[in-house]
């Protein structure tokens, strides 16, 4: 079984450790982006999870309709969908306004 490497060796046929440590760095800038990343989409789509739970109860619908109804009701009024589930979690009696299409 063949093992592979990350930067290939100097010609010399020894090792670079500058090469090693530069490889190193970009791996480790890589992975931080890419949870950083991950942590973005968690943070914005658990709201939205709970937003969808909310709707469901409320109507007495699925969940699946429930995402529909916020996706709708976005695209209607022009607003970004994780902020309006922060709303209705944060406020979800706020004048009793309903989410409807």
């Amino acid at each position: 079984m063949s093992e592979t490497t990350i930067s290939p060796a100097p010609s010399s046929g020894s090792p670079d450790p500058a090469d090693d440590l530069v490889a190193m760095r970009d791996r480790v800038r890589f992975y931080r982006t890419r949870a950083e990343q991950l942590q973005y989409a968690l943070d914005h789509r658990l709201p939205i999870e709970q937003a969808k739970g909310i709707l469901a109860e409320r109507y007495q619908i699925d969940i699946d309709a429930a995402f529909e109804l916020l996706r709708a009701f976005c695209r209607n009024n022009n607003m970004k969908i994780h902020d309006v589930a922060r709303t209705l979690i944060e406020q979800p009696n706020e004048g009793d306004r309903r989410i409807s299409c």
